[in-house]
Order: structure tokens, then C-alpha cells, then sequence
């Protein structure tokens, strides 16, 4: 059995997030799987850097899956993308040691949370960013998030999961960009490891601050409270987008 890693993009608003659910439901794993076992004729498990949730996008997922075959992987990348659906694309695959594992070697993950910061929606970019009406202040924004950045617990920023709750809640947060060009805001947060819609959190929490429905000086007192109901509504799904992961 060879060990492969493959890096893909997807545009996640038609699919119910990563993970093959029980209802049948269309998501990432299902058609890479789906794909792959058509490819080698047997089925094919495969194993990605982490779960995104429905209508979430990747432009540099991972995953890695094991395959008895003498398929050079430039083939199996050319076999993959003229079978997967449009929204879907393969960006490399590569042969790799048999102790790489897609989610327990990732060393860290960037996600980028997208604004559109203007009075009129954008029909092209609806399902791509989070369109926010209200003026911003980018530069209070910037300032509220460097009190996130290093090693803390971020409990006051994961949403509830039964299937979670025993987890530890301590990350370390390396980097929080904030840009602006025209009407667009990035948000880019760069971690070892993300809690439960931790990032759409966080984002909605800087939203408020940015907007003033927040005063800056609540961000380290969101943070030490490890409460929930003390940060900001969760921002919407579209905006959220895994960038890479680094191993």
C-alpha cells in the first residue's frame, strides 16, 4: 500500500460541509471518495486536515489516503479532476512516508474570513464573503485582535459540540492580519489548531468591536471569561475560507 497526500480546492456553497454525513448528503469527502474508488476499484478512506462546515471553502485543503496501485501520482491527479464534479479540483497529489497522517502531522492552518464592507450586496460575491452593511473601523479591529494572538484558551470562541466538549480548549494563535482593499476586509488568522467555528467567532466579534456595538477593551475580557455568551454572534459560513496547512 503507497501513501498519498493530495492538496485540492473546493467552493464549498453546494456541499454540506467535509465530513460524509449519515443522511446522504452532498459533501467533499463523499465525492472524493466516491471518485477515488472508481479510480482504483476498491473503496478508499480518506482523511483530511480537518472538517469545514457546510458552505465553508478551501482553496488548499489536504488529505491523504492509501492505495494498493502503480499509478504514478500525476495520473491519479489527472484521473481525479476529469472524474470530480466543477466545484471540486485537485491541485497536487504526492507520494508521501507511510508516517504522514493529513490531520495529526499539520503543524498549523490559516483560514481567511471575508467582509464585503459596503451599503449595496454584490450578486458575484454572495456566496464568498459576508456582506456587512455598516461602516468599520479597521484600524480598532487590528488592535482588538492582537489580544488573541499567542497561547490561550479560546472557549469563550467555540461553539457547543457534544462530540467536542471533552476536548481541550488551549490554542496558540501565530498570526492576525487584518487587510483592506476597496470593500473587501480579510481577515486572516494562522493557528496550530482551531477550536469549533472559532474563526467565525472571532470574526463576528471583531465585527462588533469594528462597528462599535463593542468597546476594544471587552476582547481580553471575552477572552479570560472562557464563556460563549460573552463573545460576539457566530459570522455566517460563506465568508470563512481554509487558505493552507502546513506540515
Amino acid at each position: 500500500m503507497r501513501n498519498f497526500k493530495i492538496t485540492f480546492e473546493y467552493d464549498g456553497a453546494a456541499f454540506c460541509g467535509w465530513q460524509i454525513q449519515a443522511q446522504g448528503e452532498r459533501t467533499v469527502q463523499g465525492e472524493l471518495e466516491a471518485v477515488l474508488s472508481k479510480i482504483f476499484r476498491k473503496p478508499v478512506k480518506t482523511i483530511a486536515s480537518g472538517r469545514t462546515d457546510s458552505r465553508v471553502h478551501a482553496r488548499a485543503q489536504v488529505a491523504s489516503f492509501k492505495a494498493d496501485t502503480r499509478m504514478k501520482p500525476g495520473e491519479i491527479q489527472k484521473a481525479m479532476n476529469s472524474l470530480l464534479p466543477s466545484d471540486v479540483v485537485v491541485l497536487e497529489v504526492r507520494e508521501v512516508g507511510d508516517d504522514f497522517q493529513a490531520q495529526y502531522s499539520v503543524k498549523s492552518k490559516t483560514y481567511r474570513y471575508s467582509v464585503l464592507n459596503q451599503k449595496v450586496r454584490s450578486v458575484f460575491l454572495r456566496d464568498r464573503c459576508y456582506f456587512y452593511p455598516y461602516p468599520l473601523k479597521v484600524t480598532v479591529m487590528r488592535k482588538a485582535a492582537k489580544f488573541l494572538v499567542g497561547r490561550h484558551d479560546f472557549k469563550s470562541f467555540q461553539a457547543h459540540d457534544p462530540l467536542r466538549a471533552d476536548r481541550g480548549t488551549v490554542r496558540t494563535i501565530k498570526k492576525i492580519t487584518i487587510s483592506k482593499e476597496g470593500h473587501l476586509i480579510a481577515i486572516d488568522i494562522t493557528a496550530d489548531g482551531f477550536l469549533y467555528k472559532m474563526v467565525r467567532n472571532i470574526a463576528g466579534t471583531l465585527l462588533a468591536i469594528g462597528s462599535g456595538q463593542l468597546p476594544l477593551n471587552e476582547m481580553p475580557k471575552i477572552l479570560k471569561a472562557k464563556n460563549r455568551q460573552k463573545a460576539w454572534d457566530t459570522a455566517p459560513a460563506q465568508g470563512l475560507c481554509l487558505m493552507s496547512v502546513k506540515y
